[in-house]
């Protein structure tokens, strides 16, 4: 296009637009967190006044534990947050935020829940907007003065991907919340595939985007979009504390190789199950090395595995499996147990004690299956000849468990009916016997 020696565009009149370089660049303003979010915090850069953030997860991840852990956080500095739930009611949450404070001195922990305000009233996102324009903005609104909103969760009342009008009002709610410096934490659900449910805007129309996963007491956080700052593709870890339930830093960083020791008879002797288990860069597909060993059987074992109580779905994670085998070169469905031990104690970042040898197949129901008997009493006489040395603890299958005899020093004998056994007994902190 031809323009005229003073830069303007020809047959254009009027002031031309400012560029760019014309425009005011303002740094965002953030909301403080104290040192117990810290890592929460470096997670995420910065937590924004007037950021709109999206948390997703399996039911029970701990996502509302998460929103109340910084609510609570803002309410012991003096800084208003309105918690609307749709999904419990307020004394259930109540009740929450007693636990997670519970360690607390008195004073801060009363500030910190009065600071807190719950709300029930929101039944239909549709009502979003009328709420905040009453009760927030408003010189008579309840909540003048908040700085926080929590919305938990915007799928509570079965919103479905393909009710835009609705999400519609969500994406309303929370411009006018920006508009006004409010930042605002939706909850969301995610679909049986592992996707964050609804319609794909509702990503774009937010600033930051948090994805947790679950594996027992711990809490791999991902956040895949973050525009103010970096994305965090590889999991930051957290745990749970089992007192209060609130989330925190945990060590399980870098994947970690573990061993299970087993037995396949007098001949070859004890075996080693090795397994290393990593979170993949998320939105990347997880992958299977295990050379050797036959596809199908290892993925039939993750699928067991991840039906465990408390246990993600294992399907999308990254596996390098390794059986050390004496004098085979065929897999046996005996090492299965053991097998499962080293996979899950690798994603957990657990050691699995060196005297413990675990010997069982696995069903697709989590049923530890009994095992030929001469293998059994070959174990027992390789015991007694010294070849396997002791203490040496001993996880077979219930049914397994009379023929081993007793009166070896140092050796104990622990019958599983289900691989729930196996992991409660090896670690009693991690499953408690009421839930396994």
């Amino acid at each position: 296009m031809n323009r005229k020696s003073d830069g303007s565009q020809p047959g254009l009149t009027g002031i031309s637009a400012p560029g760019l370089g014309d425009i005011t660049v303002s740094e965002h303003a953030s909301l403080p967190l104290s040192n117990e979010l810290l890592w929460f915090q470096r997670s995420i850069g910065q937590f924004v006044k007037g950021g709109i953030y999206l948390l997703a997860g399996q039911p029970g991840i701990g996502k509302t534990t998460l929103g109340l852990q910084i609510a609570l956080d803002f309410g012991k500095q003096g800084i208003l947050s309105v918690y609307v739930i749709n999904e419990q009611s307020e004394s259930d949450l109540a009740k929450r935020a007693q636990l997670l404070t519970s360690t607390w001195p008195s004073k801060l922990r009363s500030k910190a829940l009065d600071f807190v305000k719950p709300d029930d009233d929101v039944y239909e996102m549709a009502y979003l907007p009328k709420f905040f324009s009453r009760q927030i903005v408003s010189k008579n609104g309840k909540y003048r003065g908040v700085q926080l909103v929590v919305v938990d969760s915007i799928q509570g009342q079965g919103l479905s991907a393909a009710a835009t009008k609705q999400y519609r009002h969500i994406f309303e709610f929370c411009r006018s919340c920006k508009a006004e410096g409010i930042t605002t934490l939706l909850v969301a659900h995610v679909t049986k595939k592992g996707e964050i449910a609804g319609p794909k805007d509702l990503e774009h129309n937010v600033d930051c985007v948090l994805y947790m996963r679950k594996a027992f007491v711990y809490r791999p956080l991902f956040v895949p979009k973050n525009r103010f700052g970096p994305a965090v593709l590889r999991a930051v870890p957290l745990k749970m504390d089992r007192k209060t339930t609130a989330l925190q830093l945990s060590p399980h960083v870098e994947a970690r190789s573990t061993v299970a020791r087993t037995f396949l008879g007098r001949k070859p002797g004890s075996a080693e199950a090795q397994a290393a288990v990593a979170l993949p860069t998320y939105g990347l597909r997880g992958q299977i090395t295990a050379p050797g060993l036959p596809r199908k059987e290892i993925e039939q074992l993750l699928n067991c595995i991840s039906q465990l109580p408390e246990m993600d779905d294992m399907a999308g994670l990254s596996y390098t499996i390794q059986c050390r085998l004496p004098g085979e070169r065929r897999y046996r469905s005996v090492v299965g147990l053991p097998l499962a031990m080293a996979l899950i104690a690798s994603y957990l970042q657990r050691e699995i004690p060196g005297h413990h040898l675990y010997i069982g197949e696995l069903d697709l129901l989590r049923t530890v299956r009994e095992v030929p008997d001469d293998l059994i009493e070959q174990l027992w006489d390789a015991i007694e000849a010294g070849e396997i040395q002791t203490p040496v603890r001993i996880f077979c299958p219930k049914e397994s468990a009379p023929i081993l005899r007793e009166g070896i020093s140092g050796a104990t004998v622990v019958a599983c009916e289900k691989l729930d056994d196996a992991v409660r007994l090896t670690w009693p902190d991690l499953i408690p016997k009421s839930s396994a």
